[in-house]
């Protein structure tokens, strides 16, 4: 059904119907019950059964849906390198139009996770982190009236998440360089991205390892495109065309919006959000500038990534 299944030999989404009470059962099942205690039962078979999803249960006809369409590249311009940090190198071979975004305060969704019942519930059916970090990884609550569009400018940060994007993709924190990379480099919140642009940064990865090369921005970005930067919706990802590598996610992420957390560190664990230098690892709160990424300039690649794009293609 989904081809990430496919591409890590389907070690995490086994073809096999999951007994009652598994790990797997439990984690669906934790996430398709309401906050009234009822089990969505449409969602819960859908997820643990595999059922055909139809091209119509995809979002369509809106601005934070992805597709491998393709805009109007004639106002691409190489991105000074001066705009880049000494941490992100080859970034300069990426090409950017020029567009300038703001914050709308249309994005007005509330999380379902505003008690300390509900975190702890998610907390127990599901990791976040890898060995080690799982107990060192805060998960808060969120207010009431309180939106992925928030900013705080006070200490602790954190940044939001969906959880069932993490879940489903089987993202752990803290993100890799690559990840994290790709935040920085588009200039965008973990948050901002739509589902289904992190599925492609997670399948792009598993080709990427199962090739044994290493992936880069530059060479990403050979293949995929910043699809919008529109002030009041996701950002999205595309195929270039006639590049296509990989088909849309498609396993019930219309449901995700509600289910963004606070993340922030734990004591003596900076790894999810700076470097050994205190800097941060990617922008932490909504961004009113991300950069519309067009494509890369081949020419300005180094031989390496020259020879992985050839791998790919």
């Amino acid at each position: 059904m989904v081809l990430l299944r496919e591409l890590d030999g389907a070690k995490d989404y086994p073809l096999v119907i999951h007994p009652v009470g598994s790990d797997w059962e439990r984690q669906v099942r934790a996430y398709y019950t309401r906050a009234d205690g009822t089990l969505n039962i449409d969602g819960y078979y859908s997820e643990m059964f595999g059922f055909t999803i139809k091209s119509s249960d995809f979002e369509s006809g809106t601005s934070d849906s992805d597709s491998d369409s393709s805009g109007n590249d004639s106002d691409c311009v190489i991105i000074s390198s001066s705009e880049f940090s000494s941490i992100n190198p080859n970034n300069r071979s990426l090409i950017v139009a020029d567009s300038v975004a703001t914050i709308s305060t249309s994005i007005k969704i509330s999380s379902r996770f505003t008690t300390y019942e509900f975190v702890s519930t998610f907390r127990q059916a599901v990791r976040v982190s890898g060995e080690g970090g799982e107990n060192r990884v805060v998960i808060d609550t969120v207010a009431v009236g309180e939106f992925v569009t928030t900013v705080n400018e006070q200490e602790p940060h954190y940044f939001y998440m969906y959880t069932h994007v993490l879940q489903t993709l089987h993202l752990w924190l803290p993100f890799n360089s690559f990840e994290c990379q790709l935040l920085r480099v588009m200039n965008v919140a973990p948050c901002q991205l739509h589902p289904n642009s992190w599925a492609f940064f997670k399948a792009f990865q598993v080709a990427c390892e199962g090739l044994d090369l290493v992936p880069t921005a530059g060479v990403f970005f050979c293949f995929f495109h910043v699809k919008n930067v529109s002030p009041h919706s996701l950002i999205s990802i595309s195929s270039q065309p006639n590049k296509g590598r990989f088909s849309l996610y498609a396993s019930n992420f219309k449901i995700y919006r509600d289910t963004f957390v606070r993340f922030r560190c734990g004591e003596g664990f900076s790894e999810p959000m700076f470097d050994v230098s205190g800097n941060r690892l990617f922008p932490f709160y909504w961004s009113s500038s991300p950069r519309l990424i067009k494509g890369t300039r081949t020419s300005t690649l180094n031989e390496y990534e020259r020879l992985a794009v050839s791998a790919l293609s």
